[in-house]
């Protein structure tokens, strides 16, 4: 191992989880990971110009869009509420183009034993025609007839009958405007919608991913026996997953063991979004844990509760580097 590369191998874990946004975090994880395994600046700026931030969306967003693309992305939130409501409803499609139709999938309450797939879903269409609201009679009469019957299924339909009202709203405005612009510039704004969604998901998981990692730290500084210790039992099966280096032969013919993690592994996304991150995060942390005395540097900030590795020789400080600057009373640093 390089000369202190298991340090910077913990600084990638603690910059990461210490992070104040999940955006932050994202950038963390690549400048740490350039710097535990030694990439240096040009990969950074590739790494870092590719990384899909909000902060890019917003660039690359014309003023022209931004109008249709706000509405698409309050469409895409509406769909998303609906379909995660506690019924066995949801919402397939609707062609507001043509028919004006609202199509439904339904889960079968009990198993159609007649049928070749007992749980095949129902497919319900519902015309929403070109005004009124007959249209939301005839959801909250399928509602009535297909959902559970429970008290509380009653709150369930209210609430998707008013966002399916206020989702058929949404889509005419939408339509209005897709109407007056050329189709190459709704194509972009749909793109534009998708990218901003992308963005949101990964940050959804770097944010369960921060406080996962949180709870791993916090378990392992406190740990009495790690021997026994089930936190780092399961750190270690997934460190002994993913740490299986490759012997390949270089275009000289020299045998060579490939690196675990190799640029293109951060500049290209390969993997899973949970994944990606997980990988790395554990396997960063199980090499810093094996160097004898590591462990013993990981602190907990008495001031702020972020964590920290001590630097050689301070074993007894108690406030990170940020909090040890401030001045405050009685607390030793």
């Amino acid at each position: 191992m390089k000369k202190n590369q298991d340090r910077q191998f913990g600084k990638l874990v603690v910059d990461f989880v210490n992070a104040p946004t999940a955006e932050e975090a994202g950038s963390a994880f690549i400048r740490g990971a350039a710097a535990a395994f030694g990439f240096g600046h040009g990969f950074l700026d590739q790494a870092l110009g590719r990384y899909p931030t909000l902060q890019l969306f917003e660039d690359a967003l014309s003023a022209g869009d931004r109008g249709l693309v706000e509405l698409l992305l309050e469409e895409r939130r509406l769909l998303s509420v609906v379909n995660n409501l506690p019924c066995n409803i949801s919402l397939a499609s609707y062609d507001c183009d043509e028919e004006r139709v609202l199509t439904f999938k339904i889960q079968p309450l009990e198993p159609k034993w007649d049928n070749e797939n007992p749980y095949e879903e129902d497919v319900v269409r519902v015309a929403v025609g070109t005004g009124g609201g007959k249209w939301l009679d005839e959801v909250a009469e399928m509602f009535d007839d297909r959902a559970p019957l429970t008290t509380e299924m009653d709150e369930v339909r209210e609430r998707l009958l008013a966002c399916l009202a206020e989702y058929i709203t949404l889509t005419d405005r939408i339509l209005e405007i897709r109407r007056d612009i050329p189709p190459e510039r709704t194509h972009e704004a749909q793109k534009m919608a998708a990218y901003h969604s992308r963005i949101q998901a990964e940050q959804d998981v770097l944010a369960e991913l921060q406080e996962r990692w949180r709870m791993i730290l916090g378990e392992v500084l406190e740990a009495q026996d790690l021997s026994r210790d089930q936190t780092l039992l399961d750190l270690l099966l997934v460190y002994n997953m993913v740490n299986r280096r490759e012997t390949a032969v270089s275009d000289d013919g020299a045998l060579y063991e490939k690196p675990l993690f190799e640029p293109g592994y951060f500049t290209e996304r390969s993997g899973l979004a949970d994944e990606y991150y997980h990988n790395v995060l554990v396997f960063a942390f199980i090499e810093f844990l094996k160097v004898a005395g590591n462990r013993k540097t990981l602190r907990k900030c008495a001031r702020c509760d972020a964590f920290f590795i001590a630097g050689p020789g301070r074993t007894a400080n108690k406030r990170c580097g940020r909090c040890a600057k401030k001045k405050g009373p009685g607390t030793r640093v």
